[in-house]
């Protein structure tokens, strides 16, 4: 890989990794978080959708369709003309956790017309994408008055075990007017159906048993509710009766069965299979055989009722475990939407009295489970839920998208990034063959500076002197000066031929093999030794080789003419990247501080300073001279 693309693509990939930048990548990702973080916090403040309830009345099913397109309505007759405040539609549930024949496009409308010819549409809703729930839908009434009701399926759920045959099955539709269901028991049209009792029926969809259960806020409250006496027999009449201390409007009674904690897996606990419900007296509601209601209120509205007493009476109990009893969780008795019945006087027949059952139990606003809530509002919350789950979906199916747009654009970031590395290398190199032709182009000029100053001095003074022997006769001094010079010369071209034959960065064993054969050349007459580090690996610029051999050479020069030296120990070592250098001769010395020009002193410091080291000449008269270069190389 090439280097500068690596930590190219080594920074693009932990930024990616770091989860931020997708956002970056694609602003859309910042929005679809933000919106779901808010969803999330709403949701976590709504009530919990309850597990399905089993039910013995599953509610309402359409006649089968042969396509999905097909339209189907039910439609409800209130009875009289209401303002409403809501209708609330609770999806069928036949033990599964998804409703059952929910249909994906429906339409809600209201009107005073049984035919609706004119109406006024509350809903007209449409889903593909999110699989049905079996939380409700809650739809504003608007203050609309309206008498009839009308559910149109008008894209239908295909039947269960492939039968290629299209329904649509509603739990329970519900109406609100002043806190009240006035659908309660309403008269139900429904020209295509199906009855197959007890599971469905047209009327069960308005019998206010639905699969939602109760709405509690569950506790730890240790209270069931009220318990009667314990009978031998079934057919024993047991009561329970609230009075509300004065005659009182009553719209609607409300029986909430038990669920006993200590009894978990018998909703319905201690509910009467025979029952009646009296108000002073009068019966309101008579069963000879109630299927239980397991966790679902048990409603019966009463319109225009005034009563002070209302007493539920049951003639046939319900069997616990060999033995009989009757029980309820709560008595329920609404006026303009308020529960009167929370402060009035409980008496009954007999009673069974616990810690968690007792004849308050009855009146105190709880279930076995919890608190009991609002029903509407309760709905109210559960429809949110519904939409916010579904709009959640929504949400991860989008932020799927919009993430894989990021990827895609991050995989473009990617290839544009390597082929700007890839790019950014190629100058890189571009340059650096530009930088090297200037460096060998200085270094051509430098040789030739070196051939012009060494090898033409040499040959200057090769051919003045032949004049002068030939012009006074002394042939032999002129020989004998005239073989030195020539001498010098051949070492110096050597010298320079090696450097311009050696690679760009030579071994520094070059540099000693060089030094070698110069000091051979130069102190034929002297006795030289040279000691060098053996170190094969280590290698330097050929500029630094340059500058040292010329030193050393300029070095070797002054001594063979100027210093009459018997004997010359030359070391050389290199160490990390240093390079250390020594000249030390026996001859006949200087005074350094006098010495201001000349035997070629300003050239080795020059060469020194060029190589950015040190240089260290240390001489006296008659004590030899000592030379130290002490250097860093690359």
């Amino acid at each position: 890989m090439v280097p500068s693309l690596k930590p190219a693509l080594l920074i693009l990939a932990s930024f990616l990794a770091a989860g931020a930048p997708w956002s970056w990548l694609n602003p859309q990702l910042s929005t679809l978080d933000h919106r779901q973080h808010e969803l999330q916090t709403a949701l976590s403040k709504l009530p919990a959708l309850p597990a399905p309830q089993p039910l013995e009345h599953a509610g309402f099913h359409s006649g089968l369709a042969p396509q999905a397109d097909s339209v189907r309505w039910v439609q409800i007759d209130l009875g009289a003309e209401y303002p409403l405040d809501s209708v609330v539609v609770i999806p069928a549930m036949l033990g599964v956790v998804e409703a059952y024949g929910f249909p994906s496009r429906f339409r809600i409308d209201a009107s005073n017309d049984p035919l609706f010819a004119e109406s006024d549409t509350l809903l007209d809703h449409f889903s593909g994408n999110n699989p049905p729930s079996s939380a409700p839908w809650f739809v504003a009434g608007n203050g609309i008055k309206a008498r009839h009701i009308r559910f149109t399926a008008t894209t239908l759920a295909a039947q269960p075990r492939g039968t290629r045959r299209f329904i649509f099955c509603l739990g329970e539709l519900m109406v609100f007017s002043q806190g009240r269901n006035v659908a309660l028991h309403a008269q139900v049209l429904a020209p295509n159906s199906v009855e197959t009792l007890p599971t469905w029926s047209p009327r069960h969809l308005v019998d206010g048993a639905y699969s939602l259960g109760l709405p509690v806020h569950p506790d730890e409250t240790n209270g069931n509710g009220w318990h009667s006496g314990i009978s031998t027999t079934a057919d024993t009449a047991k009561w329970v009766q609230a009075d509300l201390g004065a005659p009182r409007d009553i719209q609607e009674i409300r029986l909430i069965p038990a669920h006993p904690r200590d009894y978990p897996e018998r909703s319905g606990f201690g509910f009467p299979r025979r029952f009646k419900v009296e108000a002073d007296g009068r019966t309101i509601f008579e069963s000879t055989d109630f299927p239980n209601p397991g966790d679902t209120p048990v409603a019966f509205p009463t319109p225009g009722l005034r009563a002070q007493t209302i007493r539920c009476t049951a003639t046939q109990l319900w069997e616990r475990s060999g033995d009989f009893v009757y029980a309820l969780a709560e008595l329920q008795v609404f006026d303009a939407g308020k529960n009167i019945a929370l402060e009035s006087v409980i008496t009954s027949s007999d009673d069974t009295i616990t810690p968690s059952w007792s004849r308050a139990g009855l009146i105190d606003g709880r279930s076995s489970s919890g608190v009991l809530l609002d029903e509407v509002s309760w709905l109210a919350d559960l429809s949110q839920r519904r939409q916010i789950t579904d709009e959640l979906t929504t949400l991860e199916v989008q932020r799927i998208a919009a993430l894989t747009i990021a990827h895609s654009r991050a995989a473009w970031l990617a290839s544009a990034v390597f082929c700007l590395a890839i790019v950014i290398a190629w100058l890189a190199v571009l340059r650096s063959r530009r930088s090297r032709r200037r460096e060998m182009e200085s270094l051509r000029h430098r040789i030739s500076r070196d051939l012009h100053d060494e090898i033409g001095s040499h040959l200057g003074s090769i051919r003045l002197m032949s004049e002068l022997a030939l012009r006074d006769g002394s042939v032999s001094d002129s020989l004998e000066e005239i073989h030195r010079l020539a001498g010098e010369a051949a070492e110096s071209m050597r010298g320079i031929i090696w450097l311009v034959r050696e690679g760009d960065s030579p071994p520094l064993t070059s540099l000693v093999e060089a030094m070698r054969q110069s000091a051979a050349a130069l102190m034929r007459d002297i006795d030289w030794h040279l000691e060098a580090t053996e170190c094969k690996s280590a290698t330097a610029s050929l500029e630094f080789h340059r500058q040292v051999f010329l030193l050393f050479r300029e070095a070797a020069h002054n001594i063979t003419r100027h210093a009459n030296a018997a004997q010359v120990r030359i070391e050389v070592h290199w160490r990390a990247k240093h390079f250390h250098l020594l000249i030390e001769d026996n001859g006949c010395g200087f005074d350094a501080a006098a010495v201001t020009a000349g035997n070629g002193l300003a050239n080795l410091h020059h060469r020194a300073t060029v190589l950015g080291g040190t240089l260290h000449i240390t001489s006296s008269p008659g004590s030899g001279t000592c030379i130290t270069l002490e250097a860093d190389f690359s």
